[in-house]
């Protein structure tokens, strides 16, 4: 054989190799590339180490036997006319016996090493617009052709041209008006509204309570708990008016009792008026005059009156000490009498300033909350006890200073909150209308707007509308309304009766 014809036969030997090398591009390595050529390839570990590979192929390196151990990545040089080219690459060795297998290479690398590859089959060196090209091909290649299944398809039937051209114009003309409705909406309801600003719920409450003498003695009522006018919330214990009380008290049984001592002296003694024997009538009257009158002189004063009874019996009658005995006990009686009324009226007194003391409800009302406790004095501060009137919540807010001709007292309004995640709008009315400073920018001045909801009742307010809750504030200016109320005047037949 010639050495024409050896030079032949390697030649197609190296261009079948070549183009098996091509088709496996983007495919697993196989059995087919494992042609390896003898040729220095260059592994530089992390560590530093520098391994140079002898035999390999597209399939895997050859790692020598006396380099360090295979490491899972490194970066591999390709030389090119003494230039390398270098990029990292991920190493996997499955057993101790196998070639090194390159993993994760792009296509750049994986083209750029193929021309290598090929160079060295062919025996021919590749050109620097070959290496070029090589490493500026794209990373995935895509083909641009049918598949099968995509050819397999049926070929879709469209619409004819004039009704997929008004299906298109219908469509548009939709999107436009629900647009249209959507803005020109938008725009009405900001004409037609003013928003108040930073509403929140407010109650009437009672700014403070008269303070009471003493301690508390104890505590009648729950937070929460509704009450009526009259109603005890906290019992005082003031030991000073108690102990006057007391004393009172006192001085009024003894009264009572001297009282009635002498009521049944008065009714004794003229029990014994009617009685003939004189020794038990003066005996009778002179006791009670020592008991009730005064200690001694009354025996003078009978001596007196049996020795004018002797000279001038009629004028004995009028100085008689059964007589005059029953007339001291009379005004006893009289004195004693008065000195316990005195004494029930002083009592009196005392238990309705000890009850006065007492914290009750000044009317109908919740108490909402408070924070004293048995043992301490109460001053009434608001903060001790917070107390609702029975009047319905109502709600306040804040606008420019612009709307001064605009907003007005019964202007109708809604109260937007949320209840429990559920968006809830009440009906209302402005209340009142009066000047004062932007609560969240002091010194600004403008308008404090207070709005009363309107068709619920005080409960239902107190039940709605928590104290201090945020709530979205809107007046109705009516222009719908009024627009229409226009419109009717405008007519000449308004106003006149119709046949």
């Amino acid at each position: 054989m010639s050495a024409r014809i050896r030079d032949l036969l390697l030649a197609q030997v190296y261009q079948q190799r070549s183009e098996a090398t091509l088709r496996v591009l983007h495919e697993t390595p196989g059995s087919d590339l494992d042609w390896k050529v003898k040729a220095p390839l260059i592994v530089e570990t992390p560590s530093g180490a520098v391994v140079t590979i002898e035999r390999w192929s597209l399939a895997g390196l050859e790692w020598p036997d006396d380099a360090p151990e295979c490491p899972k990545a490194a970066t591999l040089s390709v030389p090119f006319q003494g230039v390398d080219i270098r990029f990292p690459v991920r190493l996997s060795k499955p057993n101790s016996n196998s070639t090194v297998q390159l993993e994760g290479l792009s296509g750049r690398q994986r083209e750029t090493l193929a021309l290598f590859y090929r160079s060295l089959l062919s025996g021919r060196m590749a050109s620097s617009g070959d290496v070029i090209t090589s490493l500026d091909t794209p990373v995935d290649l895509v083909p641009m052709e049918e598949t099968e299944g995509e050819q397999s398809r049926k070929p879709v039937r469209f619409l004819p041209r004039s009704l997929r051209v008004a299906f298109n114009v219908a469509t548009y003309l939709l999107i436009a008006a629900a647009v249209v409705g959507v803005i020109g909406n938008n725009i009405f309801t900001n004409l037609d509204r003013i928003d108040i600003q930073h509403g929140r719920v407010l109650a009437p409450m009672i700014p403070s309570f008269p303070p009471a003498k003493g301690y508390i003695k104890q505590i009648a009522v729950t937070p929460g708990q509704e009450v009526l006018e009259g109603d005890l919330l906290f019992l005082m214990d003031d030991a000073e008016a108690e102990a006057a009380l007391k004393r009172t008290e006192a001085e009024l049984a003894l009264a009572r009792a001297e009282l009635s001592n002498v009521n049944d002296a008065l009714k004794n003694l003229q029990s014994q008026s009617s009685s003939e024997i004189l020794a038990e009538r003066v005996a009778t009257a002179m006791r009670f005059y020592a008991e009730f009158v005064q200690d001694g002189g009354f025996d003078d004063m009978r001596r007196q009156w049996l020795s004018l009874r002797e000279r001038n019996p009629d004028l004995a009658q009028s100085v008689d000490p059964v007589l005059i005995v029953t007339n001291l006990l009379k005004a006893e009686e009289r004195n004693r009498s008065s000195a316990v009324k005195a004494l029930e009226a002083t009592k009196e007194a005392q238990q309705q300033i000890i009850e006065s003391n007492h914290v009750r409800a000044t009317t109908d009302g919740v108490v909402q909350d408070f924070t004293v406790s048995a043992g301490q004095p109460f001053r009434g501060t608001p903060e001790e006890l917070i107390f609702e009137t029975a009047e319905p919540r109502m709600t306040m807010g804040w606008v420019s200073e612009r709307f001064a001709e605009t907003i007005y007292i019964g202007m109708p309004a809604t109260i937007g909150f949320n209840e429990k995640g559920d968006r809830i709008s009440i009906p209302g009315e402005v209340w009142d209308v009066r000047a004062g400073d932007n609560p969240e920018r002091p010194g600004e001045f403008g308008i404090i707007v207070t709005v009363r909801p309107t068709g619920l009742s005080s409960r239902q307010t107190k039940t709605h509308l928590r104290l201090g809750a945020p709530v979205n504030l809107e007046a109705k200016r009516q222009l719908g309304t009024r627009f229409g109320t226009w419109i009717k005047s405008m007519d000449p037949r308004s106003g006149q009766p119709h046949d």
